[in-house]
């Protein structure tokens, strides 16, 4: 093996075996070369190959400046950082069991041995896995036809009784693609059909079979329409136009609604424990959000909303009796 690989493999072996409470003497470091790599080299070829670490960026301090030997002390993500991004996979339910195993590997390896055994599981994490195996493929062509500006097609899949994924109807969707969000928990493709005003939106863990269509064009988005502010103006991922409404709520809910609906939330506090609140969002979602909330909170305007949830309300009452 080329001595030339030498200031990589000291790499490996500082990364695995140091950090900021664990170090190597140079004897163990050219131990673990040998036994792992099987080079075997001088101090001086080491060194070496430390210097040359150094000058590219990584914190390896001087042995006579550590004291017990040498260690690596920077690193492409901290512990806290690698334990946050492990929750967020192992918490995200649109992946299969074994694509979460195999990113949580991916972001731990950039840890040390010691650090890894303390980067703990998370307690709880999502109750179902999906079982789309095409996931990070379906990104993967989906950022290419948005950033080309090409449509695509797909099937779109739906549980059907025997718990596995069978196509919404037999002919393949065809769409413009626009960009990726995520909210609610889950992973979605925000589209639009030929000649349609609303924007539709498909879950990524649901999609099958994606082509890229590369010589059709994109449409392009209706003049005035921003993406980001379209989809943080929607609690959830309903088509529709963005309502001003008037939530009255009771004080207890406060920090739910400044959650879904942001910190430019207009609120009047009431002074008897309830407030009110303006918001600009999808008056199918708002629905959705005020029904889970109906005993601490009333959409007070617009007056069709609210008339529209007492309809559901009353034909929901009908249904229990």
């Amino acid at each position: 093996m080329s001595i030339n690989i030498l200031p990589f493999r000291v790499y490996q072996v500082l990364s695995e075996h140091t950090d900021g409470d664990h170090a190597l003497p140079m004897g163990d470091l050219l131990h673990l070369l040998r036994t792992e790599y099987g080079l075997r080299c001088d101090r001086r070829a080491v060194y070496a190959a430390l210097d040359k670490l150094r000058a590219v960026g990584c914190h390896i301090p001087e042995y006579q400046d550590d004291g017990e030997g040498y260690r690596l002390l920077s690193r492409p993500l901290e512990p806290s950082e690698v334990q946050l991004l492990s929750d967020a996979v192992s918490a995200f339910p649109g992946i299969s069991q074994r694509q979460c195993q195999r990113l949580l590997k991916k972001l731990r390896r950039g840890l040390s041995r010691w650090q890894r055994a303390q980067c703990r599981p998370l307690v709880i994490g999502t109750p179902w896995r999906g079982v789309n195996q095409e996931v990070f493929l379906s990104v993967e062509v989906l950022e290419e036809a948005i950033s080309r500006r090409c449509r695509v097609q797909f099937q779109y899949m739906e549980y059907g009784m025997d718990k596995r994924l069978h196509p919404r109807r037999e002919q393949p969707y065809q769409v413009s693609p626009y960009g990726l969000c995520f909210t609610n928990g889950n992973y979605y493709l925000l589209c639009r059909y030929q000649g349609a005003k609303d924007i539709s939106h498909y879950r990524v863990d649901r999609i099958q079979s994606l082509v890229l269509l590369e010589d059709q064009t994109v449409e392009s988005l209706t003049p005035g329409l921003d993406l980001t502010h379209y989809v943080r103006e929607r609690v959830y991922p309903f088509p529709g136009e963005a309502v001003r409404a008037m939530l009255h709520c009771e004080k207890d809910l406060l920090s739910d609604v400044l959650d879904r609906f942001g910190m430019e939330t207009q609120l009047r506090d009431n002074g008897d424990g309830t407030f009110d609140a303006v918001v600009f969002t999808g008056a199918a979602g708002l629905k959705f959000w005020a029904l889970q909330y109906v005993e601490a909170c009333q959409v007070l305007e617009p007056l069709w909303l609210r008339q529209e949830i007492s309809d559901t309300l009353r034909t929901g009452w009908e249904s229990y009796q």
